[in-house]
């Protein structure tokens, strides 16, 4: 299947083990990633993207110039671009429906590309850390397989995956290095970025990646540049009061798949996400009123502005 790595066609299905060996180089280029400065990007021309959401533009694009997400532990962040048009999107995967996001990605991009035969798709991969559980090694995987396994070319330019993208502290416990990346619509740069300001709706939208949810992922739509969110579900859960009433490290143990590896805002963004679902159990009904919550970029504040709900 058509996976190209330095020119090359990868003929075998890509195991994160074999492939940071088989592969070394990316450690090299992975080097180059990891000692950037983490940069602070403000809302002006900021459009973010969390986690099981995806979205994509292009340099002609005047509201979006930057697209990111972070908070990736054992999450991978994913950039797609052509060289040619420069379209790219991102997809922030947690290790559920990687073929079909991958596939909304390519979408994105081809619907933005005039002519996919001048310049080429290439992917830069970056997120996981050798965690003890594994779970690093299992989204690797399912995001190299899929990468191989797409009807397109694809070309890996970037891959600082688990093994290239982990640090130790003094007691020897693993971190990822990398927690958020961005991509500099205009000029094709990946780097290392971090966001103060994520844009609205971020409780519901948690509450959905929270629960597994995967309807109506793409938040932004290119043509109106317009963020879209919702309408979408997401699952009941049982026993929400007795979760709430947790100690904090208690629900960072059980919630977690990383759980000394995550951000400060976990555990609060956690008690949101479930004081969300326990509260409005049919988002769709009572949050979205059955229609999407729509934002315009304010170009001078780089506030998303809501136009309908």
């Amino acid at each position: 299947m058509p996976l190209f790595i330095k020119g090359q066609l990868v003929d075998q299905p890509p195991v994160v083990d074999t492939f940071v060996k088989t592969y070394s180089h990316f450690k090299k280029s992975s080097q180059r990633l990891l000692e950037q400065d983490v940069q602070i990007v403000g809302p002006e021309g900021l459009l973010y993207i969390g986690q099981r959401e995806v979205a994509g533009t292009s340099p002609s694009d005047d509201c979006i110039s930057i697209i990111g997400s972070e908070d990736a532990t054992t999450c991978h962040i994913c950039v797609l671009r052509h060289t040619g048009s420069g379209a790219a999107s991102l997809i922030h995967f947690d290790g559920s429906s990687i073929e079909e996001g991958l596939k909304t990605m390519i979408t994105l991009v081809i619907e933005q590309t005039e002519n996919m035969d001048c310049g080429r798709l290439e992917v830069h991969l970056v997120g996981g850390f050798l965690d003890p559980r594994g779970n690093s090694h299992e989204v690797s995987n399912q995001v190299l397989r899929a990468l191989r396994e797409s009807s397109y070319d694809l070309h890996l330019e970037t891959a600082c995956i688990t093994h290239f993208n982990t640090t130790y502290d003094d007691r020897h416990v693993p971190y990822p290095v990398i927690y958020g990346i961005a991509c500099n619509i205009k000029t094709g740069e990946i780097f290392r970025a971090t966001f103060p300001e994520k844009g609205p709706d971020l409780t519901v939208r948690s509450a959905r990646h929270f629960t597994g949810g995967s309807d109506n992922i793409v938040i932004y739509d290119y043509k109106s540049k317009h963020l879209v969110i919702g309408p979408f579900s997401y699952e009941s859960l049982p026993n929400l009061d007795i979760y709430l009433s947790m100690p904090d490290k208690v629900i960072l143990k059980y919630l977690s798949t990383s759980p000394e590896q995550e951000p400060e805002t976990f555990v609060s963004s956690v008690r949101s996400s479930l004081m969300q679902i326990r509260d409005f159990p049919d988002p769709i009904n009572s949050v979205f009123q059955r229609k999407s919550h729509r934002y315009k970029k304010d170009i001078e504040t780089g506030a998303w502005v809501l136009i309908q709900s």
